[in-house]
C-alpha cells in the first residue's frame, strides 16, 4: 500500500529517523554510479548494467518486487556489530525527498524472503503511516523495509549524502586487496563525478565483528562477490 509521503516524512522525524540507507556490492553499486541513481534489480536485469545475484532473487520475483528498490530506516552495519549482508557500499539519503512526493512508498512487514503466497497484502505491508505508528514497536527495525515501488528510473541521487564503505583488510588469492580494488572501481565508476567522489567516507568501526567475520565467516567467493567489479579476473558471476 502506498503510504502518504508527507505524513511519512513527519513519522520518520518523529521517531529521530533522518536518513535512509542502501547497501550493496561493489559491481551493483557501480551500475547505480553510472545509472546516477539507485536502480531495482529487475531495471538493471533489462539493462546491459551488472548486478550480483541475492539470495532472496526467487522470491522478489515471486512476490512482485522485483522492480521495487530497497532501503532501511538504519545502517545495519551500526545497528548491528556486524558487516552488512547485502554489501560493503552504503548509499546514505536525506529523507527530504519525501517531501517531493514523486515516488511511491510502501513498507513491509517483513522481508519479502520470508513471505509466503498465504499472506494477503495487509499482511506483507502497513496500510497508513497511522498503523506504522500504532504498530511500530511491534516490528523489528530490519523488517520493516522502505521500498520505493517501481520507479522504473535511477532514484533518489539528489538527497545521496554519503557513500561509506567498508575496509575489510582482508586478500585473497594470495594478493588480491579487497579495499584497494574496490576503491579502485568506484574511483573509476566516478571519473566525471566530482560531486560523488567527495561524498565517499571509509568506515570507521569500534565495538564491531566485521573484520572478523570477513576474515573467517566470509568465502572467499563471496568476498570476491561482495568488494570486486565485474572485470576483475576473480569476479565469480
Amino acid at each position: 500500500m502506498k503510504l502518504n509521503n508527507l505524513e511519512l516524512h513527519q513519522f520518520f522525524q518523529e521517531k529521530e529517523i533522518l536518513h535512509l540507507h542502501h547497501a550493496n556490492t561493489v559491481a551493483t553499486s557501480v551500475s547505480f554510479i553510472l545509472s546516477g541513481g539507485l536502480l531495482s534489480r529487475g531495471d538493471i536485469e533489462h539493462s546491459t548494467l551488472t548486478q550480483t545475484i541475492q539470495e532472496s532473487d526467487e522470491e522478489d520475483k515471486e512476490f512482485d518486487v522485483w522492480h521495487d528498490v530497497f532501503l532501511d530506516t538504519a545502517d545495519l552495519h551500526g545497528y548491528f556489530p556486524r558487516q552488512n549482508l547485502y554489501g560493503p557500499v552504503l548509499f546514505k539519503f536525506d529523507i527530504n525527498f519525501l517531501l517531493q512526493d514523486d515516488v511511491d512508498v510502501w513498507i513491509t512487514k517483513n522481508n519479502p524472503m520470508y513471505w509466503t503466497a498465504a499472506l494477503s497484502n495487509e499482511e506483507r505491508y502497513f496500510q497508513s503511516v497511522d498503523e506504522l505508528r500504532s504498530s511500530w514497536d511491534q516490528y523489528e527495525r530490519q523488517k520493516k523495509m522502505i521500498t520505493i515501488r517501481k520507479p522504473g528510473r535511477p532514484v533518489l541521487f539528489s538527497a545521496l549524502e554519503e557513500i561509506v564503505i567498508d575496509d575489510p583488510r582482508i586478500q585473497i588469492h594470495g594478493d588480491t586487496h579487497m579495499f584497494n580494488e574496490m576503491k579502485t572501481a568506484l574511483f573509476s565508476s566516478t571519473e566525471g563525478f566530482q560531486g560523488l567522489r567527495d561524498k565517499f567516507i571509509i568506515r570507521e568501526c569500534g565495538y564491531c565483528y566485521c573484520r572478523d567475520n570477513y576474515l573467517h565467516q566470509v568465502s572467499t567467493e563471496q568476498s570476491a562477490r561482495l568488494f570486486l567489479p565485474k572485470e576483475h579476473i576473480h569476479f565469480p558471476d
